[in-house]
């Protein structure tokens, strides 16, 4: 016991008067009905109960394990050692009981509702409002519960595989034969449940019917025909849902994303389709339905679709779509032969993704991706056939382009590549001429814009090709003369592509609809002439010309009837941003060597940005770094 200080005692020595004693703490009674209440808050007892009861009956210091009871002192003298609950933890378990019951009758209630409605019986509504619903839904979405064990599950009864006759031929089979782990399986092909409930983010209430049928028809009319008619098969938005919540998701939210009069429907579609993606990160059972969700996504959704695009193909590995090649061509499957089809999609969202952020792709060439030519003359192709693969055949001749220049991204192009650089332009004039006489003129809904499409991607190809003689060169250094056809070439293929964009009504009419990799080539294009007028300073190309490419694409832009959230409107502000600096001086430009003081630009964001911080070089992968300069992403939040 510490001692007592002089000015203590000399206080309690003069003080006569006995302190009062404490007042008892208010004892408040709560309602019974607010403890299952979620807008009120439960009360909180900060005393928890540490102590047994026979060391509080003592009390004395009460050691407990984290095994629980018995404590130390209650298990040397063999006496019964009981740890009572706090008030704490009893208002817990009801709180939480009563939230599970509350759940399993809103359940229930919408069970009801549902076959009342068909029965054409009415039902009162609930007595709890929507939004507290909503609000207790987002609050177990938010917090999934744990298992109480989290160990990996195993089967108890597992299915007997081929390789059980033999030796295996895959590591993971003999691991899975030891541990019986789930996980190491390919997951079972279970049917859906046609006849089960919709529960999806339009039963709920987030999306009216008619607003999701209204976009389902847009999609299905109006941006169907650009995937090759193998996004979504069903042909009502009923079946859709009964089919895939994500499916149904996607497909609204691309619609939403490109109908002008939906921008309000956007968030909604959007966070919808995020969150099913989020839950279904870790659920083994996925169908064909849910792969092509994930390949409407990475062909659309900008903001998404690297990311989609590399989760997307591990997910259709898994489900051995990779595999659906063979089994088409051999046993003429139309299942198979859809399957395969996703996975063209796939390997083409991966090649170009690839191509547009400089990176490595992911899906290597077999033989389904090689052998394109054999699954067109199967008994299973059709006339659509003949769009995806001319597709697939392209993004091949760019995938040797990109392991030839991406040796090494610093170093200038040696001379001696002009070889490759030939070779290459040979196999994209191959292409152009095979696809362009076997890809019909005219299709239903979009009209001629597949044979113009294969003009588009043979300028994007060769743009690419030739972007790369301009990698590492210095600004204070003439341009190599050797490499003036190259660059004439490649300046070609980008006016090719504005003019084609601006001036051709097939095109035009296909900027609503068009997969991002489109409009991130055509940003490519205007940017590549942009940095080549200004950096060499009109040799190459005049700026008066660049000007006006850039004015009419925006004009185009302008008028084409999509949302504000699409690419192309995204891009308007930092195409006129752009084509402020190319302004000729009698329209009150500047000129390069004036002073910029008075003529900065602005990003999105409105910070100022000089001329000398927007052109530094004329980099292939800085141009393809299209993300930095455009905001991608949509509303915040979404």
């Amino acid at each position: 016991m510490s001692k007592r200080s002089w000015s203590s005692t000399e206080n309690i020595a003069t003080d006569d008067t006995p302190p009062a004693p404490p007042a008892p703490p208010k004892i408040r009674r709560v309602p019974v009905q607010s403890i299952a209440a979620d807008d009120l808050p439960i009360p909180l007892v900060s005393r928890k109960i540490k102590a047994c009861s026979q060391c509080r009956k003592h009390k004395i210091k009460c050691t407990i394990d984290d095994s629980g009871p018995p404590c130390r002192r209650c298990a040397e003298r063999s006496l019964n050692c009981v740890l009572g609950k706090s008030l704490q933890t009893i208002l817990d378990e009801k709180s939480q009981f009563s939230k599970s019951v509350a759940q399993d009758l809103e359940q229930m209630h919408d069970i009801i509702k549902q076959l009342a409605s068909k029965a054409g019986i009415p039902v009162p509504p609930l007595r709890t409002s929507s939004q507290d619903s909503d609000a207790l839904a987002q609050k177990d979405q938010s917090a999934p519960s744990l298992p109480d064990q989290p160990g990996p599950s195993c089967d108890s009864s597992p299915k007997s595989m081929p390789e059980d006759a033999g030796l295996p031929h895959v590591p993971i089979h003999s691991l899975y034969t030891l541990t019986k782990l789930r996980a190491l399986r390919s997951p079972d092909d279970d049917d859906p449940q046609n006849g089960q409930l919709i529960d999806d983010f339009i039963s709920r209430g987030s999306l009216s019917l008619s607003d999701a049928e209204s976009l389902f028809t847009f999609y299905r009319n109006r941006l169907e025909p650009y995937i090759y008619q193998t996004g979504c098969p069903y042909t009502s938005l009923d079946e859709t849902r009964r089919k895939s919540p994500a499916l149904t998701a996607a497909t609204l939210t691309v619609a939403a994303l490109h109908d002008s009069k939906s921008d309000a429907l956007y968030g909604v579609c959007s966070s919808e389709f995020r969150r099913l993606v989020q839950l279904s990160l870790f659920d083994r059972r996925i169908d064909s339905d849910y792969l092509r969700a994930m390949c409407i996504a990475s062909y659309w959704l900008s903001d998404l679709s690297w990311t989609i695009s590399g989760y997307a193909i591990r997910r259709a590995v898994e489900f051995d779509l990779h595999n659906s090649y063979h089994r088409a061509i051999e046993e003429h499957s139309q299942e198979d032969a859809a399957c395969t089809r996703l996975w063209y999609i796939l390997y083409i969202c991966d090649q170009q993704h690839a191509t547009l952020y400089g990176r490595p792709s992911l899906v290597q060439e077999d033989t389904s991706t090689l052998g394109w030519e054999m699954f067109l003359h199967s008994a299973v192709a059709n006339e659509e056939d003949n769009r995806l693969l001319s597709q697939v055949a392209v993004v091949t001749i760019l995938r040797t382009i990109r392991e030839l220049f991406n040796v090494d991204k610093r170093k200038p192009i040696p001379r001696v590549y002009l070889n490759h650089i030939s070779h290459f332009r040979q196999q994209l004039d191959q292409w152009f001429q095979y696809w362009t006489g076997r890809v019909k003129e005219n299709w239903p809904e979009i009209g001629s814009f597949p044979r113009k499409g294969i003009m588009l991607h043979y300028n994007f190809a060769q743009l690419y090709l030739y972007s790369h003689i301009f990698r590492g060169l210095s600004q204070e250094s003439s341009f190599p003369p050797y490499f003036l056809d190259c660059a004439s070439n490649g300046i070609q293929a980008a006016t090719t592509i504005i003019d084609l964009m601006v001036s051709d009504p097939d095109v035009a009419l296909g900027i609503v609809g068009m997969p991002s990799y489109v409009h991130s080539m055509t940003a490519f294009a205007s940017m590549f002439l942009t940095k080549v007028a200004i950096i060499y300073n009109g040799h190459l190309i005049e700026r008066e010309r660049v000007y006006t490419l850039i004015c009419n694409l925006v004009q185009q832009y302008r008028l084409q009837p999509a949302g504000k959230w699409h690419l192309p409107k995204l891009m308007i502000t930092g195409l006129e941003r752009m084509a402020e600096t190319l302004k000729p001086a009698t329209l009150g430009g500047m000129s390069l060597g004036a002073n910029m003081a008075g003529d900065q630009s602005r990003d999105i964001n409105g910070n100022i940005l000089g001329l000398d911080n927007m052109f530094t070089g004329l980099d292939c992968d800085v141009l393809f770094n299209y993300d930095m300069n455009f905001a991608l992403s949509g509303p915040s939040g979404i």
